[in-house]
């Protein structure tokens, strides 16, 4: 066995012995990281509605979508592998400190009456690399600030207060939108950013990597990961699966915008009551998981698809917006559910000294290959509309879930119990 697989985490081993509720380091994380998620809600209503406003054009859309989830197929593998070599809070600190400052040019840029536009194309792709900085050191350091036994949980209270700004944040941002205008809408993100900065200040514990006996050649560590992952039948079945299904729905937020907003003719505001039901639904499903997270991740995670691709379905066939808003709901349960079991397993089947490597690839393989799906998603927009288009969405989502339903590794993949070693 490699050296660094043998090396314990002694963040971990010290966390494992302290409950979540007299864990002050997690609650100061949860806290700063809660707020950053409500400033992040609302950019991710705002700024679809600024684009199409700017542009009109779907494909337009499409292309600052693909440059969001870019720098994850770039810079994904190299970040795993410094998360697995820096200290993780120092990497989520000056990550959230960068994007403060990228993200507050756009307001900026609109209420001084610049090339808003191009402001737009020009910071979105480096402040997504900070967002793979960011995520691969949180990825890494979730166990470190909990221990392993209650990583479940962990992921399932996070989860409940991200949901928490995703309830309030839309439907702020459709208000802010129609009232003062999507760019002024942004500014709010870049101030979260402050917050959750600040919040990492707070922490006490370095949330460093174990020191390793040898230090390998950067490439060599991230071959090591990209080995484990493909070698790992379980893991790799897990997260081609979930790759499969954010490609199909890289482009989900602005074909919703455009068919609420354009083909329904329907105002901002609305659209953000539909994205604040999908918060609340998420929310529900975090506090079910939060109490008994999924151990059968494999069928948790088909049964979940299957639901989210009838729903964009039957999104399509002129609903009143009742029921845009109830299926918003029972998509946003399902995915939660889905989402919290899927990073659990990934960690669970994780050793402490490749978890930053390892989470990076998994994210490297779907959140990178997304800018297929949101080309895609965009150009089928201006070919056809934004309906159609949540139609094929759902389509491609039921048809996955049948083909990977057929592979024994996703059906049987469940969660190990704590000391258990996973079957490989």
């Amino acid at each position: 066995m490699p050296t660094t697989l043998m090396t314990a985490d002694p963040d971990t081993a010290h966390a494992a012995l302290e409950p979540l509720a007299r864990n002050r380091d997690f609650k100061v994380v949860l806290v700063g990281q809660g707020v950053s998620s409500f400033g992040d809600a609302i950019t991710n209503t705002a700024l679809p509605l600024l684009v199409l406003a700017l542009t009109g054009s779907g494909f337009a859309m499409g292309i600052v979508g693909a440059l969001s989830t870019l720098p994850d197929l770039l810079v994904g593998l190299p970040a795993g592998a410094y998360a697995d070599r820096w200290d993780r809070r120092r990497m989520m600190f000056v990550a959230d400190l960068g994007r403060a400052v990228i993200t507050v040019a756009v307001p900026l840029t609109y209420w001084l009456g610049g090339p808003t536009m191009a402001v737009i194309l020009l910071i979105t792709f480096p402040l997504n690399v900070l967002r793979v900085l960011w995520l691969a050191a949180y990825t890494a350091a979730v166990p470190g600030l909990v221990g392993r036994p209650q990583i479940a949980r962990a992921n399932a209270i996070f989860e409940t207060f991200f949901n928490v700004g995703w309830i309030a944040g839309p439907a702020l941002a459709g208000v802010l939108s129609a009232v003062f205008g999507p760019a002024s809408a942004i500014a709010i993100d870049a101030v979260t950013f402050v917050v959750s900065s600040a919040a990492l200040l707070l922490v006490r514990r370095p949330l460093r990597p174990a020191p390793r006996a040898e230090r390998l050649h950067l490439l060599s560590d991230i071959r090591e990961g990209v080995r484990y992952v493909a070698g790992h039948a379980t893991l790799r079945a897990v997260v081609l699966f979930w790759a499969s299904s954010q490609v199909v729905t890289a482009a989900l937020a602005t074909a919703l915008t455009y068919y609420v907003t354009r083909d329904r003719g329907l105002p901002a505001d609305v659209l953000g009551i539909i994205l604040s039901a999908f918060g609340v639904g998420s929310l529900l499903g975090s506090l079910a998981a939060g109490r008994r997270a999924p151990v059968a991740v494999g069928r948790a995670m088909l049964i979940g698809t299957v639901v989210t691709g009838l729903i964009l379905v039957a999104f399509t066939a002129n609903a009143p917006v009742a029921v845009l808003v109830v299926g918003a709901l029972l998509a946003g349960m399902t995915q939660a559910v889905v989402l919290i079991g899927y990073i659990t397993l990934r960690t669970a089947l994780s050793p402490d000294a490749m978890l930053g490597r390892i989470g990076s690839t998994a994210r490297t393989i779907s959140v990178g290959l997304m800018p297929i799906g949101s080309f895609a998603g965009g150009a089928l927009i201006d070919l056809t509309n934004g309906g159609a288009t949540l139609a094929i969405m759902g389509a491609l989502l039921l048809a996955a879930s049948g083909i990977f339903a057929l592979v024994p590794n996703l059906r049987r993949a469940r969660v190990p119990r704590p000391g258990t070693p996973a079957a490989a």
